[in-house]
């Protein structure tokens, strides 16, 4: 496994953690970034769906009473050039070297990795940590990881009812249906995150599977999810939880996107602005989700622009594991093109 100092131990996390391993990543959160971060559902619908291996994956280190002291998650999805890992030290036990140790574990199962990579690619290991906070930036710079992006929690708060939809011609919004709905809404989410930063392409059924685990996954409200069409095909998509961060008094959007050839128009402002509606409907006293802050997209302005103010503030850090050539996207094609 790896060497930790005394008197901690490190243990493969497995599903009968999950709440030890929620609330662990809670208190990190809290005390890094100032907010919870995660539901528990989000953490039990994550770790028990595809890529997660569980028990190989998490990493869970414990003090001498038992008690986990930090916990660290490996993600690594085809075609394995951008693994990311999430996790952190609970701040009782900050300054021990137990992140060292985490980092170290996370760059080992990111080396395993490659391999699986295809040839002559390059990959590189990410881990976002939250923006501003000391330890975990000095970390990063001490092992040779290099900031390359922020990423910004936006959130409103109704104080009136939210601003009508107004949908573009030709444009139609309607609820999810799956199982039919999920392989072209698989289409629509690859083909819309094609002009943002990091996206890589996985297998298409990679993404129905996930799809369907996520339509079908603990707290999960089908009325949530939207699409937009134009001709019969989808051209857009909103999909939202019902709570942010286990907040139930907050709608959370969770991925909304516009295909390029309907940017410009409109339409994401209206599918943001219908999941408004609908999150007012049910009493919620505001939305929030998670954004690029230099979004290639322009997205960040349509959130500016529908009321949404930023939040909590994360920063990216990348380290090349192998050099080649790069799946990720880097740059917006088509000239950057705004979501709405």
């Amino acid at each position: 496994m790896i060497e930790l100092p005394a008197p901690y131990t490190a243990h493969p996390g497995r599903l009968e953690d999950l709440e030890e391993i929620w609330r662990l990543l809670v208190a990190v959160s809290m005390a890094e970034a100032g907010t919870p971060g995660f539901g528990f559902d989000d953490i039990e619908n994550w770790l028990t769906g595809f890529p997660i291996v569980i028990g190989e994956d998490v990493l869970l280190i414990r003090d001498a009473a038992g008690v986990p002291a930090a916990v660290e998650i490996f993600h690594s999805r085809e075609p394995y050039v951008r693994p990311i890992a999430v996790g952190g030290v609970h701040p009782e036990h900050v300054g021990r070297g137990l992140g060292s140790a985490l980092v170290e574990w996370a760059l080992g199962r990111a080396g395993a990795q490659v391999p699986k990579a295809p040839a002559d690619t390059r990959v590189k290991f990410v881990i976002h940590v939250a923006a501003g906070h000391e330890p975990s930036e000095t970390l990063m710079h001490e092992t040779g990881f290099e900031l390359t992006r922020y990423f910004i929690d936006m959130e409103v708060e109704f104080s009136a009812p939210p601003a009508a939809a107004q949908i573009p011609d030709g444009i139609t919004i309607r609820e999810v249906e799956p199982p039919s709905d999920i392989p072209a809404l698989a289409d629509a989410i690859r083909d819309s995150f094609r002009d943002h930063y990091g996206f890589v392409e996985t297998p298409q059924q990679r993404q129905i599977d996930q799809l369907n685990h996520w339509a079908g996954a603990s707290g999960h409200d089908p009325s949530l999810w939207w699409v937009a069409e134009s001709g019969g095909a989808i051209v857009g998509f909103n999909l939202c939880d019902d709570a942010s961060e286990g907040n139930e008094e907050i709608g959370y959007v969770a991925t909304l996107g516009v295909l390029r050839e309907h940017r410009r128009k409109g339409l994401g402002r209206a599918l943001l602005l219908v999941a408004f509606n609908a999150f007012y409907d049910r009493g919620k006293r505001g939305a929030a989700l998670g954004v690029d802050a230099d979004s290639l997209t322009g997205a960040t302005r349509l959130y500016e622009s529908v009321g949404m103010r930023p939040g909590a503030r994360y920063s990216t850090w990348e380290i090349e594991i192998r050099p080649g050539i790069d799946m990720a996207t880097a740059d917006a094609r088509g000239g950057g093109a705004g979501p709405e």
